[in-house]
This record gives C-alpha cells, structure tokens and sequence, in this order.
C-alpha cells in the first residue's frame, strides 16, 4: 500500500490527489492521509469531497501507519518532475506537491470525470456559466492575491505576477481572437477592479466555492493563468481543444520548476 498526503489549498490537494490516481491506474493500493487538515486551516481546509473523487481517505494518521508497518517516508525534494515517485517500493508515505502534468497526463479523461461538482451549482454561478457559453472567444484571467501579498514567507517564494504581464497577455489573446471576451476572477476582485482595466471585461463577483470558480474557468475557450495552483487547474480542465493558455513564465521566484504545460504560451 502507499499513502498520499494532502495538504494546502484546493489546486495543491488536486495535484496531490491527481498524483495519487495516476498511482492507482498503475496498480498500486492507494489512500490518502488527510489528517494535516487538523491543524491547517489555511484557504479553507480539505476541500476535495466536494468533488466527484474515490480514492479512500481518513484524518487518522495512525490508522495508515499501522496498515504500513514498517514505514518508509518518501518526500519530494524538487519540484521538478521526478519518474521514480511514478515506481515507488511498496508501504510507503509519500509526501510532496506533485505540481506538473507529467505525473498525471496519461489519466486525463479519469480526472476530467472525477474533478467534477457533486453538488448543485449555485444561482450566480449558473449565470456566469451562461454568459460565458455565449462567446466565441471567451477567456478567463486569474488574479492570486491574498497570502502571496500579505505573507512575506509566501511572498518571497512566490512574489506575484504584475500588471504588465497581464496586460501582455491580453493584448496577445486580442491578437489571435476577435472580439475576446475576458472573464476576470480573483481573490480580491476589488483591488481587481480598481487597478486593472480591459475592454470587453466582466468581473467575476460573487459568493461561490472555489470548485465553482474553477470551473467557470475551464468552460471559457482561453486562459490566462496566475502563478497558482489554482488557475493552473482552472486552464487544465479546460476541454476545449484549440485553447491557448498564457502562463507566467516565472512560476517561483528562484526555484525551477515543470508546473507550465509545455504546450502552453510562457510570458
């Protein structure tokens, strides 16, 4: 058997758990320890059972420990892509982010029909998914602010993407596409609002979960990701086949990294 940790918000627990199933389409005995999400209480908890998923989980650390018995710990030390966390020894407790496709590209359509809302969408949520379908040439913006502001430590890891890289991602994306229609999401869509304009914008503005933002994301026909796990996951469940996807071409202030699909627009 080997347990998966989760931990982090909701873009870093899908790539854990992305990781997690490509291990179980291999073969392996999969479950997954939750029981970090007793003390972490950052960007909202475990938030993987609003989706469609079934790989086994429990908050009890202990309880995997035992089934384990004589443990081996195995942690990601990069966050550059790794193949031996893809043939690992039995009984093992893997800790790590897993952030790039390579580990999981192979299982696309399996998670394309398990990271989806179980429960009812909201009003405000069905009508933007309207408004977007009524495009030709959609696009969603992402704007991570919060911590990466407010938290030195994350600051310092992350820093965060400018305003000129977005305004040359949109001028790329009204290059390429007529009449682009930019769908605005963030974590402070104030701040949003006040410093960034663009023609043909509607702000995302409502009380929605997370999972419900992400997926307005992915029905618009483009996006234009943050250095976030959580526009990341946005752009990569966009099923659209002709997509373009712009992404920051510094993901991390200084460590290297495969988080960018390859096939993806690095400005």
């Amino acid at each position: 058997m080997i347990i998966v940790r989760i931990v982090g918000g909701l873009g870093n627990q899908m790539f854990q758990y992305a990781y997690a199933k490509a291990l179980q389409q291999k073969g392996y005995s999969i479950e997954i320890d939750i029981s970090k999400f007793k003390k972490y209480k950052l960007h909202g908890g475990y938030q993987l059972d609003k989706y469609k998923i079934d790989i086994n989980t429990s908050s009890q650390l202990s309880n995997f420990l035992s089934k384990l018995g004589l443990r081996r710990n195995t942690k990601e030390k990069s966050l550059l892509f790794n193949k031996k966390f893809l043939n690992l020894p039995r009984n093992n407790y893997v800790k790590g982010y897993f952030q790039t496709e390579k580990y999981f590209s192979e299982i696309r359509p399996v998670l394309l029909e398990q990271f989806i809302v179980k429960k009812e969408l909201s009003e405000s949520t069905v009508l933007y998914s309207k408004e977007i379908k009524k495009h030709q040439n959609s696009c969603s913006l992402h704007i991570r602010r919060g911590d990466y502001i407010s938290d030195k430590k994350a600051n310092s890891i992350h820093g965060t993407c400018d305003l000129n890289y977005y305004q040359r991602a949109v001028n790329l994306m009204n290059e390429r596409f007529k009449e682009t229609q930019f769908f605005i999401f963030s974590d402070d869509i104030s701040w949003t609002k006040n410093n960034l304009k663009i023609e043909k914008s509607i702000y995302i503005d409502h009380k929605s979960t997370p999972q419900e933002d992400l997926l307005l994301m992915s029905l618009c026909e483009h996006n234009i990701t943050a250095n976030s796990s959580f526009s990341w996951w946005g752009a990569w469940l966009n099923q659209n086949k002709n997509k373009t996807i712009i992404a920051p071409e510094k993901w991390f202030t200084h460590k290297k990294n495969d988080v960018a699909c390859e096939n993806w627009i690095k400005l």
